[in-house]
């Protein structure tokens, strides 16, 4: 007979957390940071972009 009890990670105080769930928080919180990653890939992209094309060409000192 199988048992149940290898399926439950640990008793939390709001009860059971099985390891599908924590399999599944793990992948949410993995693509949030990969989302993070690519806004702030994006945001230096726009920075390095606009300091190109707005720079001062007199500053030859």
């Amino acid at each position: 007979m199988l048992n149940w009890n290898l399926l439950v990670a640990f008793t939390s105080i709001l009860g059971d957390v099985h390891s599908a769930d924590v399999e599944k928080s793990l992948e949410l919180m993995g693509k949030g940071m990969l989302g993070i990653f690519i806004v702030m890939l994006l945001i230096f992209l726009v920075i390095v972009i606009l300091n190109k094309t707005t720079h001062d060409k007199n500053d030859d000192k």
